[in-house]
């Protein structure tokens, strides 16, 4: 679909509306905790001697440990609050942002936290004021809506980009991919995943500047652009995003381990769209990088016993971005390729052949060097394949 048509339908359909997560909204006598915005997630709370305690549940058990939460504060009077956060499943893990805004975000202050030892709650102190609402969540917020409209500026800002309607999610939600027209039919392609963990906000924050560069007006990117096709879907996972999920789609089903199975439309999708490659109807796949968050940066790769072409890229490919980037914390951490977990980097490999990387943030990565380890390993990365 054109990309001015696909602008048009997207306001038509509603897509630039609010979708509203279901969760709860506790309303106390001077202070609600409100959850009217795509991401939330509060499952119940009370109140106990001025103090909040609120339930943090995740989409389904078992479930990786990764509790979620965001939510709105609106009270009728300017203070300090005090917000426990309790986790039905699992321990703490992301550190909480405030926002007056909903745009701009910042870390609560460390003397703010305090974390149980058993890593079962947290207790959060905020100052609020009287009508203005605060947003508490474990990362920067980062829509759905978001991810589209970003999309939609690319498309509109390079001619060389087009929008493109890849199907329904498991929750009837759009899911979009951006492709660069490659100069001839036998150009190879890169393939870029984000999303598929709601949470992981940090990889999506990455897959922006990684992106930025490969469509970038250089020389470098001018090149690359020649000889490789660029296919992106940063947004796999709508629902779980829309939803506040911890792991899962809108069937609480983890994306990163239905791959090779396809039991999910999300991935479903994916499969269906790279078959024109593996038929050799549009060159070959060379190269799929998919972006999450975990504990600290770093690329989950193949070893080296398992063969790649461009041979040992992984490797190559680290040593380059560590060259230039090496202040900044960023592991090679290969692991067997094993398709039985469902991955999308175990897939790849297993299917085509071709080097298949889970390119890792932090949660707690400083925002500048997310950025601009992000831009060096797009522009490593055009170098090395470049000279394949």
């Amino acid at each position: 679909m054109p990309k001015q048509l696909l602008l048009l339908s997207l306001i038509l359909c509603g897509f630039l509306q609010p979708v509203y997560a279901e969760n709860a909204v506790c309303i106390f006598d001077d202070v609600e905790f409100k959850t009217d915005f795509p991401t939330a997630r509060l499952n119940g709370c009370r109140e106990k001697d001025g103090e909040y305690f609120l339930t943090i549940k995740p989409e389904k058990k078992p479930i990786n440990p990764s509790p979620w939460y965001a939510f709105r504060v609106i009270s009728e009077d300017t203070g300090r609050i005090a917000i426990t956060l309790n986790y039905e499943v699992g321990k703490h893990r992301y550190w909480p942002k405030f926002s007056i805004n909903g745009r701009d975000w910042y870390r609560v202050n460390e003397n703010d936290l305090e974390i149980a030892e058993d890593g079962r709650s947290a207790r959060i102190t905020v100052k609020v004021k009287a009508e203005e609402p605060l947003w508490i969540a474990g990362q920067e917020i980062f829509t759905s809506r978001q991810h589209t409209l970003w999309m939609l500026s690319a498309a509109r800002t390079h001619d060389f980009l087009d929008i493109y309607d890849l199907g329904k999610s498991s929750g009837n939600r759009e899911i979009y991919k951006l492709e660069s027209r490659a100069a001839s039919p036998e150009a190879r392609t890169i393939l870029l995943l984000g999303r598929q963990h709601p949470p992981e906000v940090t990889g999506a924050l990455a897959m922006v500047p990684f992106m930025e560069a490969l469509f970038a007006d250089t020389e470098l990117a001018r090149h690359f652009r020649a000889r490789y096709r660029i296919v992106a879907i940063p947004n796999l996972n709508p629902d779980g995003v829309a939803l506040g999920n911890w792991r899962g789609n809108k069937n609480g089903q983890d994306l990163n381990r239905d791959w090779g199975r396809f039991t999910q439309p999300e991935t479903e999708l994916v499969r269906r769209e790279m078959t024109r490659f593996g038929e050799g109807r549009d060159g070959a796949l060379a190269l799929m990088l998919d972006f999450h968050s975990t504990w600290e940066n770093l690329l989950y790769t193949q070893p080296e016993a398992e063969p790649t072409q461009p041979e040992n890229f992984a490797a190559a490919w680290h040593q380059a971005v560590m060259a230039r980037a090496g202040d900044i914390p960023f592991r090679l951490a290969p692991e067997d390729s094993d398709l039985e977990k469902g991955t999308s980097k175990g897939y790849f490999y297993a299917a085509y052949g071709i080097p298949a990387i889970t390119y890792e943030m932090a949660d707690d990565a400083d925002r500048d060097n997310i950025h601009r380890l992000a831009t060096i390993a797009a522009e490593e990365m055009m170098k090395i394949m470049l000279a394949d």
